[in-house]
């Protein structure tokens, strides 16, 4: 035993181990990266090619819409460590959104299996691009032997772009910890959705029962029960109810009966805004040490002191006009077509200033004053309006931002409206509602929107909120929460719209715009339509019911086929897929369902607010035929079903920039003897809703394949 210790005393510290060269340091081993090459042969809109040494030279064609190109297919599976793609180039210009298609063994390119991932910036010199692709191979399940990936990169048709030693390797440490960071991110993101969630089923002890909103007073009635001490408190708009732990003493009141009715004044000052309680919510909190319970849903307003009235304007037939601009066409187009409704773009940033500017319109809010550019309004929005109104159409205002980055927009009134958590993937942004300046411009805008556009003169009905919300990611960019954090953002801000909308027009509506998904996401990072009708209408159950509508973009499954009759995942069932022209009966059933009802009476009519049939860019006269035939098969559908008001076609010109050709005219400003004359879905779509219709449509049946337009089918759960 001495002899033992005697050995180890005389070896060496482990701290000294670096002076023995035979004695191996332990590291984890290195998986080998996978080597992935570029597929010469198929890609989109591009001149592509390979040298001698392996290097890939990209160049867009003019004009190009949608290039992109392929990684060939794996030969084997790839190591699960293998994931991040990583490649040297070159380039001249900034891709500004690329998108990745996760293609499994099929070779099927499904939209909800990709991802958008930003900005690959420009470079002269070789530049190294990583791209930590862990959640995504996981999320899709890729990476199997003859997978492969789709880069799409960016619409212009001057990228120039070289790419060498293209792998999936493993992380490196500085990845791994940044990997980390975002799991411990995820986690405190998972835990406010699932709080949201609990909130929204929640059965609460007390309740908020009613409150009205004079001009300068806020009448809140409720009830509570149970043993403390407890309060009513306001939530404005920017305060977030569920990161809020004690609630500020200037929004507290006592409460000392277990039934009340608390009276309180309307506007207050914070720093430095006057403040319109009449976007608050406000719910019953038990007081606490260190948090402060909840004990009922929050509450908005039910009653409205309106500060003038105004007719409601119902659209007199089903067929309306999407998107329409100042443009000669546009009154010959409504009285031709026999137009009753329509949608405009309304773009805030595009027209209001953060100073005053020679002909801006001064407007007062809550003792400020905003500036908004007369000759934009007058050009852009005053003179379609006018024309529309002149033949009682019925316009649903389409309420976009765009983000600080866009070219001609007051930077400084971008920024103030830009979400905090905007990323550069979208091509607009949720509205700012997280402080009191950003709250109070956006409720300026609104508010001088509701006040120029509640007239006979010119009258916007309707309020299309932002666009296409399941894909937020893409039109209502606010980062890439789940669903429930998107929603809680979303319903604050169509709220803020209905609740200063009424005011001035008791009878508008706000609209909730969504793609042709239904069950299934149309897109990578989507999300699914009944995901967020669900949590409106439980949101409405908890926080007080308000007339919202659905606004519903049924293009067929694959925007380029007009043949929308075959649409495979389009079903005659409340779980399908997809909802297109196809198949409106899934459409109507939802709004005639009594749990989906405005106060479980009114049906929540639903406007098909971006729809329409469309050809591949590159058409044919036969396609062209086919486009008005789905049309046709459409349009029985809606004429049909009375949960449909009307159709908005989508779009009123070709636009080969979609990739797809979906006007009711030929693009304008070609050259080409038909540039902006009609097409044959024009055509079709004057005579839909005319004696001349059942004559008309024949000759669409032996196209479509059936003997007659009997063509309304049952719906199953």
């Amino acid at each position: 035993m001495a002899n033992i210790l005697l050995l180890l005393l005389l070896l060496p510290s482990c701290k000294d181990h670096e002076n023995f060269p035979d004695v191996p340091s332990i590291e984890e081993p290195q998986v080998p990266p996978v080597t992935l090459s570029i597929n010469t042969q198929q890609d989109s809109q591009l001149n592509l090619s390979v040298s001698e040494d392996s290097i890939y030279t990209i160049t867009g064609k003019t004009g190009n819409t949608d290039p992109y190109f392929f990684i060939n297919k794996l030969e084997s599976d790839a190591p699960e460590e293998c994931c991040v793609l990583e490649f040297t180039y070159t380039l001249t210009e900034d891709i500004d959104n690329y998108e990745i298609f996760f293609i499994d063994e099929t070779g099927n390119i499904e939209p909800a299996r990709s991802s958008s991932f930003g900005i690959i910036k420009s470079s002269d010199e070789w530049a190294t691009y990583a791209l930590r692709l862990k959640k995504k191979r996981k999320e899709f399940n890729w990476g199997f032997i003859d997978e492969k990936l789709r880069l799409d990169i960016g619409s212009t048709d001057r990228t120039k772009m070289q790419i060498k030693d293209m792998k999936l390797r493993a992380m490196n440490e500085e990845e791994k910890k940044a990997e980390e960071e975002e799991d411990n991110a995820e986690n405190e993101k998972s835990k406010y959705e699932q709080a949201i969630k609990d909130y929204l089923t929640k059965d609460y002890p007390c309740r908020i029962t009613n409150i009205d909103v004079s001009s300068d007073q806020i009448t809140i009635t409720g009830n509570c029960t149970g043993e403390g001490t407890f309060f009513l408190a306001e939530i404005p708009t920017f305060v977030d109810l569920f990161k809020t732990d004690k609630i500020d003493e200037a929004y507290k009141i006592p409460l000392t009966q277990a039934s009340f009715t608390q009276t309180v004044d309307r506007r207050r000052i914070i720093n430095g805004f006057t403040y319109d309680g009449l976007l608050s919510r406000w719910a019953i909190f038990k007081e606490g040490t260190e948090k402060d319970e909840l004990v009922s849903h929050a509450h908005y307003a039910d009653k409205i002191a309106p500060i003038r009235s105004i007719e409601a304007l119902n659209p007199a037939g089903k067929k309306g006009l999407g998107g329409i601009i100042n443009s000669p066409y546009l009154e010959s187009d409504i009285r031709d077509l026999g137009i009753t409704s329509a949608t405009i773009n309304v773009c805030p940033v595009l027209f209001m200033h953060s100073t005053r500017q020679t002909d801006d319109i001064e407007h007062q809010y809550n003792g400020k004053t905003y500036y908004f550019s007369k000759s934009f309004l007058e050009s852009n929005l005053d003179a379609p309006l006018k024309i529309a109104a002149k033949y009682n159409v019925a316009v649903a205002g389409i309420l976009l931002f765009h983000p600080a980055a866009t070219a001609g927009v007051d930077p400084i009134i971008a920024s103030i409206l830009q979400h905090p958590d905007y990323s550069a993937k979208g091509t607009y942004t949720m509205p700012n509602m997280t402080n009191i300046e950003s709250t109070d411009y956006y409720a300026a805008i609104l508010d001088f929107l509701a006040q120029r556009y509640s007239t006979k003169e010119m009258r916007i009905t309707h309020w299309i909120m932002h666009n296409e919300i399941d894909g937020a990611i893409n039109w209502v960019n606010m980062g890439e929460p789940e669903v429930a954090t998107f929603m809680e953002t979303y319903q604050r801000s169509i709220r803020m719209c209905y609740n200063i909308m009424h005011q001035y027009d008791q009878n508008a509506r706000v609209y909730i715009p969504f793609t042709h998904g239904w069950t299934k996401a149309a897109g990578g990072g989507w999300y699914q339509v009944t995901d967020m009708l669900d949590m409106l209408n439980l949101y409405s159950q908890a926080e007080g019911d308000f007339f919202w509508a659905p606004a519903c973009h049924s293009y067929p499954e694959q925007l380029g086929n007009p043949e929308v009759w075959n649409d495979k995942n389009a079903t005659f069932s409340m779980k399908t897929q997809f909802v297109s022209l196809k198949n409106l009966e899934v459409l109507n059933k939802w709004v005639l369902t009594e749990s989906n009802k405005y106060q479980g009476v009114h049906n929540r009519s639903i406007w098909l607010s971006e729809t329409g049939t469309g050809t591949p860019v590159t058409s044919s006269e036969e396609d062209n035929i086919k486009q008005a035939a789905g049309f046709a098969y459409g349009w029985k559908k809606i004429k049909a079903l009375e949960g449909i008001e009307g159709i908005q076609w989508h779009n009123w010109f070709d636009n080969p920039a979609e990739a797809v050709l979906l006007g009711l005219r030929f693009q304008e400003g070609t050259g080409k003897p038909e540039a902006g004359q009609p097409k044959p879905v024009w055509h079709t779509y004057q005579k839909a809703g005319t004696a001349e219709e059942e004559e008309y449509f024949k000759q669409y049946l032996p196209v479509i394949g059936i003997p007659d337009w009997n063509i309304i089918q049952p719906v199953s759960d």
